[in-house]
């Protein structure tokens, strides 16, 4: 009986100096079968929604490769993939000017002028290889998220019907950055680039600037949308808006492929506790919401404690013909507000990221004026 007695206090002794001392004890615990079943996979991947080809997974930046970790001084182009991912943004484009005469080496002194070298210098680094060069004199620059993406830039004939695609001037297996020269006649662009990342997804659009708007009009669909990085001319810090520069009415309108004229109107104002509130709604009939949102906005700051430039806007559809529809939720999106170039009363308003407040309408920007009284 005192050897059984001593036996049980030296093991726990034992167990007891293994867990002051730190040690790790692995207890095996049998799987859930569920977490591995065939239902539950499906069930998993039918959910998420993305732009995709027959057979391959949807877009979904939850599972695509983590954000990149800061480092002390990340270089420009690391510094954009961070922004990519930190925007939910599939790749990112920017309309750097009009160039004359053939590409080629020796654009330095043009990016030095358009204010690249100093923001984005890694565009300098292109080796000439990806650059890629069509009819026109609009010059851009193409950076994917994924860097394991595959790339490929087609002739596009543009046509009442939509257009039809000629032949591949450049194919890479890379997602690395690349510059592209195209669009000889502004309003109809003249090539389609093809971006399809790891998981399959794939990305069609063509690079265009809005020279009526001095706007780079980006990539948008309900599932998926790119980032414009373009540095415009004259433009500072000051041209973005903060939300007390918003305070107030702010509406807009946009014409439908259809002819129907949608209005929508943004509120932004402090709370009863100095809270900032927002409310924004629409419709296709004057005074008659189709949608009515209501909550806060929030500064976008990131790790480093910069302003980001975005608004969170964290709203809860309340009101509205199809809140019936589709219940109360919340809606998470962030947007960027500038003064429009052409008209400092006017405001540009563009989505950075998360929800898309007009996604019937495909609309990821819009231009909004302040109402008076």
């Amino acid at each position: 009986m005192k050897k059984k007695t001593l036996a049980v206090v030296t093991a726990i002794l034992i167990l007891c100096s293994l867990l002051f001392c730190g040690c790790e004890i692995n207890i095996n615990l049998p799987e859930n079968p569920s977490e591995n079943s065939s239902e539950s996979s499906s069930e998993s991947e039918s959910s998420q929604s993305g732009v995709v080809s027959p057979g391959k997974r949807p877009f979904n930046p939850e599972i695509s490769e983590p954000i990149h970790e800061n480092n002390e001084d990340p270089d420009s182009y690391e510094s954009l993939i961070n922004t990519l991912y930190y925007t939910e943004s599939v790749f990112g484009e920017a309309f750097i000017g009009y160039i004359e005469g053939p590409m080629g080496t020796g654009y330095e002194e043009f990016f030095e002028e358009r204010g690249y070298l100093e923001k984005y210098p890694f565009i300098e680094e292109i080796p000439y290889e990806r650059y890629v060069e069509t009819n026109g004199n609009e010059m851009y620059c193409i950076v994917p998220r994924d860097k394991n993406s595959s790339v490929s830039v087609n002739e596009w004939k543009s046509s009442p019907t939509g257009g039809s695609y000629g032949k591949i001037l450049y194919k890479s297996d890379s997602g690395e950055p690349f510059i592209i020269t195209c669009n000889e006649d502004g309003s109809n662009p003249n090539v389609k680039i093809v971006i399809v990342d790891s998981d399959g997804n794939v990305f069609e659009f063509s690079p265009y600037f809005n020279s009526q708007l001095g706007w780079l009009e980006v990539y948008e669909t309900p599932e998926a949308h790119s980032y414009d990085f373009t540095v415009y001319e004259n433009s500072t810090d000051n041209d973005i808006l903060v939300f007390e520069d918003l305070l107030g009415d702010w509406a807009g309108f946009y014409t439908t492929p259809e002819n129907k004229e949608v209005q929508f109107h943004f509120n932004f104002y402090r709370g009863a506790y100095g809270e900032p509130c927002v409310t924004f709604w629409y419709g296709e009939d004057y005074g008659v919401y189709k949608e009515y949102y209501e909550g806060y906005a929030y500064e976008q700051y990131d790790e480093n404690g910069d302003f980001t430039g975005s608004l969170i806007l964290e709203l809860t559809l309340t009101q509205g013909t199809n809140s019936a529809e589709k219940g109360p939720i919340l809606l998470m999106s962030t947007y960027e507000f500038r003064r429009a170039e052409w008209d400092k009363n006017w405001i540009v308003v563009s989505r950075t990221g998360g929800g898309n407040l007009l996604e019937e309408y495909g609309l990821g920007w819009f231009e909004m004026a302040q109402t008076m009284g």
